[in-house]
């Protein structure tokens, strides 16, 4: 047997420690494409901080004040002397807003429509203590809030629209843009079997031919949570 010569001892050693090293390195994530990551684009709707300040102190100046006077004296008229603080902001954790964004998508399609646009309402919560005819308590009475509604488009306009459970599977209800029923198109009792689809999403037909739904989800979101600002902020 040949005793390993120097040059061999060196190059067994390099390999070795060659090996050792690259155990020792990070791995890198697979990616066997090596595809740069995809770079989102702002979108155009982006405004400059100085104008969100601007408009934010429009807001100060043209209607907290109406809000604080016109509230205060409705305290004052109950002989309550506390200052009515004016609400300035509403505000979601993120992974609501993702959830919420996932459920709709989800609803809208397992109903064969497609999300047209979604719809931020202003919105005041009535001086109350529970909404009339639930069990739904009222955090907020009197405060500004918002609520987050999705559309479809039926081909002429957009419809604001929750779902039911219809014959064939789920449906879109539309409904008015104030949230009300569209005569003969609802899951209400009184009007559950008399639901018609002359303005059901994909129907080119002026017939109104009765179909029955029952069950409801709204697909509006609301309970968020709004916040005066400090008064020295």
């Amino acid at each position: 047997m040949k005793r390993p010569t120097t040059q061999s001892i060196k190059i067994a050693l390099f390999c070795a420690l060659t090996t050792i090293i690259s155990c020792n390195q990070p791995q890198k994530a697979n990616n066997p494409k090596n595809e740069d990551p995809i770079v989102v684009e702002a979108p155009a709707q982006l405004i400059a901080i100085p104008e969100a300040q601007s408009m934010y102190e429009s807001y100060s100046k043209r209607r907290v004040p109406l809000i604080q006077h016109y509230e205060d004296s409705i305290n004052r008229i109950h002989k309550d002397d506390k200052e009515f603080d004016v609400g300035r902001f509403v505000y979601y954790d993120y992974k609501t807003i993702k959830q919420y964004l996932a459920f709709i998508e989800q609803e809208a399609a397992d109903a064969d429509v497609e999300i047209s646009t979604l719809r931020f309402y202003f919105s005041n919560y009535p001086d109350e203590v529970i909404f009339k005819n639930t069990k739904d308590s009222i955090k907020h009475p009197r405060q500004n809030s918002i609520m987050l509604s999705p559309t479809y488009n039926d081909g002429k306009r957009d419809y604001l629209f929750y779902v039911a459970q219809g014959a064939k599977g789920k449906q879109a209800v539309p409904l008015t843009n104030d949230f009300e029923d569209i005569k003969g198109y609802s899951t209400r009792m009184q009007e559950r079997n008399k639901v018609y689809a002359s303005i059901a999403p994909g129907s080119n037909s002026t017939v109104t031919t009765p179909i029955n739904v029952q069950g409801s989800q709204s697909l509006t979101l609301n309970r968020g949570s709004g916040v005066p600002p400090p008064k020295n902020q």
